[in-house]
């Protein structure tokens, strides 16, 4: 749990390498390669599926950034620069995800790639995308939770976001902040990443299995808004958000419903195409036979 990675020195000049930012941009150059190997994998065009996943992930990150400026309005109020900060916070992750779902389906359609082939493709991007985010949140001590006394409760150091919060909320005691006792928090970004990891092994389950296109998205996106519903209920609320609490569970839970809606659309086509691909073509009576001299046939 160490923010900084490494520090080195070039001529006069020393660098830090702050794992937050290594572990992002990581993120968003892995994961794009990543769907389109999976894509390729399944006979779609590689190329053309990486630069729509490109082009996806850059509306993507306009979009997280936009969807966080409506959820956290006063950390931009104090100073609108941060509005245009080319740094790694202030972003939204689902506000991302939805302008990076319009993006992709909207490109799909022009490049005339099949849609839900592609959604499919992407659910292994999209954990490895989670998986290298939460890490470097993880080493750099963000979007902790709650306090608990449970066995895999993480312990930050003194200095940590997750120290300075108690300092100031007094949740852990002032001698305690004081003297640099930190109380053990939910580890929510490992939380997240298992969740991921879990629900991409069971979408690449259904993939195998012949699920119709689109079940294996559908299906990996409801449970890990249900695990982002639950990761909420033990992370540490950010002291910039200016949305009532109840807004983030009423937005996963309207997601749900209707992601749920369009997975049960998406089975229904697949079970309906499979059984009209077992009946085979429609049969027609045989004609009536023709004389031989009416076809040019042997006199």
């Amino acid at each position: 749990m160490n923010p900084i990675l490494a520090r080195f020195t070039l001529g006069e000049a020393e660098y830090v390498l702050r794992a937050y930012g290594t572990f992002y941009t990581l993120a968003w150059v892995i994961a794009p390669l990543a769907g389109a190997w999976v894509a390729s994998r399944r006979g779609l065009p590689f190329r053309r599926v990486l630069a729509l996943f490109a082009v996806a992930l850059a509306s993507g990150i306009v979009g997280a950034r936009a969807f966080d400026l409506f959820i956290a309005g006063r950390y931009y109020a104090e100073d609108p620069s941060r509005i245009w900060a080319a740094d790694f916070a202030g972003f939204s992750l689902y506000g991302g995800l939805v302008v990076a779902t319009i993006t992709g389906i909207a490109l799909a359609r022009a490049w005339r790639l099949p849609v839900w082939r592609i959604a499919d493709s992407a659910v292994p991007a999209l954990a490895v995308g989670v998986v290298l985010m939460r890490t470097g949140c993880f080493l750099n001590g963000c979007c902790y939770g709650l306090p608990t006394d449970l066995a895999w409760a993480v312990s930050y150091p003194a200095g940590s976001p997750v120290w300075q919060a108690q300092f100031l909320q007094g949740t852990g005691g002032l001698m305690n902040s004081l003297t640099g006792v930190v109380d053990p928090v939910h580890p929510t970004q490992l939380y997240e990443m298992a969740g991921a990891v879990l629900l991409a092994a069971g979408a690449l389950w259904l993939m195998r299995r012949k699920a119709a296109d689109g079940v294996p998205f559908l299906a990996f996106a409801i449970g890990f808004t249900l695990v982002r519903l639950g990761n909420g209920f033990v992370r540490a609320r950010q002291s910039v958000l200016t949305v009532p609490e109840w807004f983030y569970p009423a937005f996963y839970l309207a997601l749900v419903a209707v992601m749920i809606a369009l997975l049960v659309w998406r089975a229904r086509e697949g079970g309906a195409g499979l059984a009209r691909a077992h009946a085979g073509p429609p049969t027609s009576p045989l004609p009536e036979p023709t004389p031989a001299h009416e076809t040019g046939g042997v006199r």
